[in-house]
């Protein structure tokens, strides 16, 4: 008794709950009007809807006013828009008498005229009293919702119900606004009229079904085609097939409709196997119009094999062999045209073949030279249809050698300490990866940077380019799936690039010479570019570089280019390979020798040699300014032959010819001009 009461008051609640619903849906206030326009060659067709049932009711029972004003002409907006009032009473729908005729002819005129005018508009809810009560709550929706599709699916129908119109009075050149007004009493409702602005310029040709495809299977196929790409044009479709590309048949009766939302549409068709059929496919507008046909598909039915084989086991010999046995199905082998015997690197494929034609009766075979990690799967090919592949099965084989050593390892160090090298992918089915090892000292045990093997035949680290280790090596290991370990590759050296200045230089003698003054330094243990020769003269503030030693080997320099009884302050520079200067070594103060009467040429003489004849001299001269060497060939004048660096002691006569006497002049000018000259000369 308790439990009945306690059910009656839960069903008085929800019959409660759901006779207030539809008030607080009937309670909306605003009226809104969409507006879809369609042009043909010759009118232009609009429809429209409401946003509620409520806005449905109203407007169906007072009807819509349908304005039409001309904007343009000929290409020329009109000062005043010239208003026409298409409809001389509200559009409404025809009463019931007048449907007989037409929703006899129209499924869907059908279901308009019920959801307008028929006494009783249920879903189905079983014989369950709470499904009943639910029901009849939402009849109203229902009404609402299934007329809007009816008339998106016949306008012919939507004409009829007073929810669509065809104007075809329109003329060419002109463009107009239409206005779609929900009429009645009521003013205390918010109307939002519904427009379309359109012309007869606006026709377009409706495109064709794109995106069609097929897949046939046993005396079955399955037609695709994509409906998300042409929604804004068709509602839905016709399916239409043949069996000579000539003669098409529609499918169904009526067009095929994308009711799920989904971007593709489906129609499963029963047919023969073994016969070709033609599917093609035509768009529906929500006006009635057929687009053209999309493109012809083909293909035919095949029958399928019903058995599967499935191996058992597959077990290596002394020689290295693999025995593979499966089962099937015996009453399959007259279906069969042979098996095959497959491999893959997983379970996913893809698969190739490496026991091909294996008779139908054989449940045996031999798989002649395995890869020691493989999945097998046993093909069974039919005389007809599609082949049928058994479960993967993985073979698994005692493996002791390793893959192969990586080969031409390459990288590079940016000025970011970031490392980049990479090396040739190792061919090895049963490749698993790679470990890279590193080192900073050459000559050390290289330790390994990762702690599993990496795919990639790539890989990135960093280095510190601050430490003092100029250098950094790397080598790289290839494992397999049985983690066998290869070799070390060749080792990579790599230098770090400078970004820090090298140390400067300490010179160890600066001392005044016959020959200008003389410069000794030594420099730190880094790898450098060259040298660079600063001086300052006494009194002045300029500090000039005098010389540039590209070869870091030499640590010496005479610069003869001093005036004697002058002072000057020595500096040397480092250079880099990265072109970073040090800071300047400490400096160091001289006096240049002053130039005495002694001041000349010493030993200058000549010797004809295989190369020609070498020059060779000393001189005393401290402020030199230039060098030139003249030249005497047998009788010809004496002339200009070369001019020779300052510091140089030495030259040489490639040119000169055999039997012929050669007489040469060298002159050294000084600072001041003044020459000092010798002579030699060679038979």
């Amino acid at each position: 008794m308790k439990g009945t009461i306690y059910q009656r008051i839960i069903l008085s609640f929800i019959f409660l709950f759901l006779l207030l619903l539809p008030v607080s849906v009937f309670a909306q206030d605003t009226i809104i009007v969409t507006v879809k326009a369609n042009v043909t060659k010759e009118k232009i067709q609009l429809r429209w809807a409401v946003n509620s049932p409520t806005a449905w009711f109203y407007t169906n029972m007072h009807g819509m006013t349908i304005e039409r004003y001309t904007l343009m002409r000929n290409g020329t907006i009109l000062d005043t828009p010239e208003q026409v009032v298409l409809t001389l009473a509200p559009l409404k729908p025809h009463p019931l008498d007048d449907w007989q005729d037409i929703a006899q002819k129209d499924n869907y005129a059908a279901i308009i005229t019920q959801a307008l005018y028929g006494e009783d508009f249920e879903v189905s809810g079983g014989e369950v009293d709470i499904s009943r009560i639910i029901a009849l709550s939402q009849e109203q929706e229902q009404r609402y919702a299934m007329s809007l599709f009816a008339a998106d699916m016949s306008f012919s129908a939507a004409l009829f119900a007073g929810w669509g119109y065809e104007d075809k009075t329109v003329k060419e050149g002109e463009r107009y606004l239409y206005r779609i007004i929900p009429a009645g009493p009521d003013t205390e409702k918010v109307i939002e009229m519904g427009s379309a602005y359109v012309g007869l310029e606006d026709y377009r040709d409706l495109p064709r079904p794109l995106d069609l495809d097929a897949i046939f299977g046993n005396q079955s196929v399955m037609v695709i085609w994509n409906s998300k790409i042409l929604e804004r044009y068709y509602n839905s479709y016709y399916l239409e097939r043949s069996d000579d590309r000539a003669d098409f048949k529609r499918l169904t009766e009526t067009p095929l409709t994308n009711l799920m939302g989904n971007d593709r549409m489906f129609y499963n068709d029963s047919i023969s196997n073994n016969k070709t059929y033609y599917y093609r496919l035509t768009g529906l507008t929500s006006f009635g119009e057929e687009g053209p046909v999309s493109d012809t598909i083909q293909g035919q039915g095949t029958s399928r094999l019903i058995y599967n084989a499935h191996i058992v086991k597959a077990i290596p010999d002394d020689s290295g062999k693999v025995e593979v046995t499966w089962d099937f199905d015996e009453r399959g082998n007259e279906d069969l045209v042979s098996f095959e015997l497959r491999r893959g690197n997983t379970d996913k494929g893809p698969f190739t073949t490496v026991v091909p034609n294996i008779p139908p009766a054989s449940r045996i075979a031999i798989y002649e030279k395995p890869v020691p990690e493989s999945y097998l799967v046993i093909a069974a090919i039919p005389k007809e249809g599609e082949e049928v592949i058994s479960f993967p099965f993985l073979l698994q084989m005692e493996d002791s050698i390793p893959p192969v050593i990586p080969q031409e390892l390459e990288g590079a160090v940016d000025t970011t300490g970031i490392v980049r090298l990479k090396w040739l992918a190792n061919s090895d089915s049963d490749l698993l990866g790679y470990r890279v090892y590193r080192g900073q000292v050459q000559g050390e045990e290289l330790i390994p940077l990762t702690d599993i093997a990496i795919i990639a035949n790539e890989y990135r680290d960093s280095v510190n380019i601050y430490n003092l280790n100029s250098k950094v090596y790397y080598a790289v290991t290839s494992l397999d799936r049985r983690y066998n370990q290869s070799a070390l590759s060749a080792i990579l050296e790599l230098e770090k690039p400078d970004v820090l200045k090298p140390s400067p230089p300490f010179i160890t003698r600066c001392e005044a010479t016959d020959s200008g003054v003389l410069l000794e330094w030594v420099s730190g243990a880094e790898s450098l570019l060259a040298y660079r020769i600063y001086r300052v003269e006494k009194g002045k503030k300029r500090r000039e570089q005098i010389k540039t030693i590209d070869n870091p080997e030499i640590t010496h320099y005479v610069d003869s280019t001093v005036v004697g009884g002058t002072s000057y302050n020595y500096d040397v520079v480092s250079v880099n390979k990265s072109s970073l200067e040090s800071n300047p070594s400490p400096s160091l103060y001289v006096r240049a020798r002053e130039q005495g009467t002694n001041m000349g040429i010493k030993r200058f003489r000549s010797e004809r040699t295989l190369k020609g004849i070498v020059l060779k001299w000393e001189h005393t001269v401290a402020d030199v300014k230039s060098v030139n060497m003249y030249r005497k060939e047998g009788e010809l004048p004496l002339s200009l032959w070369r001019e020779i660096g300052v510091w140089e002691r030495e030259a040489i006569d490639a040119t000169a010819k055999r039997n012929i006497v050669y007489e040469y002049l060298l002159v050294i000018k000084t600072q001041n001009g003044q020459p000092i000259s010798a002579q030699t000369k060679t038979e």
